[in-house]
């Protein structure tokens, strides 16, 4: 978990490209998926395959690394939960790669459910 987040907080900064999933650009789904990947733990590479495929909880259980999802089930939008109220996303192409309050007016009107990634899912080579 802890390398997952540290990998999406040092994309900030980065391109939002549809489709993209790194190294220079990302989407959103694409940005959790390859900061999983570097923690080692392989996820499904859309949001809603992701919502899909993790574990939901409440928000009161929410840990940094834990998947927001936007949208019903998951497929509008995911971020990554890193603490204190804040995520990480690769939000859209205007703002690229940020970090976000979570409760926003657009995040609080399009949320879908919080996931947590059960590590490992299957293993994974780095990228």
């Amino acid at each position: 978990m802890d390398k997952a987040v540290a990998y999406a907080l040092l994309q900030v900064g980065k391109r939002y490209v549809h489709g993209a999933t790194g190294p220079n650009s990302y989407d959103c789904s694409g940005l959790v998926q390859r900061a999983w990947s570097v923690a080692g733990v392989s996820i499904p590479r859309t949001s809603g395959q992701e919502f899909a495929a993790t574990v939901h909880i409440s928000m009161t259980d929410a840990l940094p690394g834990d998947l927001i999802f936007y949208g019903q089930n998951g497929v509008q939008h995911v971020a990554m939960y890193i603490g204190f109220g804040l995520i990480v996303e690769a939000a859209n192409p205007r703002v690229g790669v940020v970090i976000s309050p979570i409760n926003t007016p657009w995040h609080d009107n399009n949320f879908g459910g919080i996931g947590r990634v059960q590590a490992p899912l299957s293993p994974v080579t780095q990228p």
